[in-house]
């Protein structure tokens, strides 16, 4: 289902999801979720209620359009997100990447890493980089939990682009 005819041998590695059907339940929990908090208040809906019920759903969207499943290529990254279409955004619009990691005296580990980009994805992209420390870039989302490969992918990225490793403080 990619928009883009790259012939297979140009693929240098590709990144999906482990669970492929977050697919289908990740956007149908989030959609849920927000239909029953308009639920909640829909007997007296009035201006406060409906703006923030559409604010909530630009944070749902938001938050939708930043989990992706990505291709490796020599020019860049194919970025096949949840909602929006495939994009391909080329090595000289990542502006960097930011691991976030934070350990326990039990040895569990969590990690996040979220990639800002210039352009080419979409403004809805913005919201996730406020909060995942990128600005006001365009911004996704990956985790080793969630991606196949994601240590590769690292690695690729630190070949083309700035990568900032952060213990984060909880």
């Amino acid at each position: 289902m990619t928009r883009y005819s790259i012939p297979e041998s140009q693929i240098r590695s590709r990144h999906r999801f482990k669970r492929p059907a977050i697919r289908l339940w990740l956007p149908v929990t989030m959609l849920g979720l927000l239909g029953l908090c308009g639920w909640l208040v829909a007997p007296r809906i009035r201006l406060l209620e409906f703006v923030v019920l559409l604010f909530l759903l630009y944070v749902t969207i938001s938050a939708l359009v930043a989990v992706a499943e990505i291709a490796v290529i020599d020019e860049g990254l194919l970025i096949n997100r949840l909602l929006l279409p495939e994009r391909f955004v080329p090595w000289s619009a990542i502006d960097r990447v930011v691991i976030l990691s934070h350990g326990d005296e039990a040895g569990a580990r969590l990690e996040i890493a979220s990639i800002g980009i210039y352009e080419g994805l979409s403004p809805l992209n913005r919201l996730p980089g406020l909060v995942y420390g990128q600005g006001f870039r365009q911004t996704i989302i990956i985790t080793p939990d969630a991606l196949e490969d994601y240590e590769t992918l690292i690695e690729v990225l630190m070949e083309h682009c700035a990568v900032i490793r952060r213990e984060a403080e909880i």
